[in-house]
């Protein structure tokens, strides 16, 4: 079992268009709501988290450590 993730996950929804690759590529970091909009799944590990954010076609979605606050993705 893979440790659960520490990174915190951020999604401009304003920028995101909707093409679920996030939740294609991450199933158990991201899932999209009924209006397509992706959202962070909790108990995702941060490869999972990660992986995710580098399939989103449009950098729609940016990844932290929060503890430092330090961005992680892009």
């Amino acid at each position: 079992m893979s440790a659960p993730a520490r990174l915190s996950v951020r999604i401009d929804r304003k920028v995101c268009v909707g093409t679920s690759n996030c939740a294609e590529e991450a199933p158990r970091a991201y899932e999209m709501d009924d209006r397509a909009s992706p959202h962070a799944r909790p108990g995702a590990t941060d490869d999972d988290i990660l992986r995710g954010a580098e399939a989103c076609p449009v950098g729609a979605i940016t990844v932290f450590d929060p503890t430092t606050g330090k961005q992680v993705y892009p």
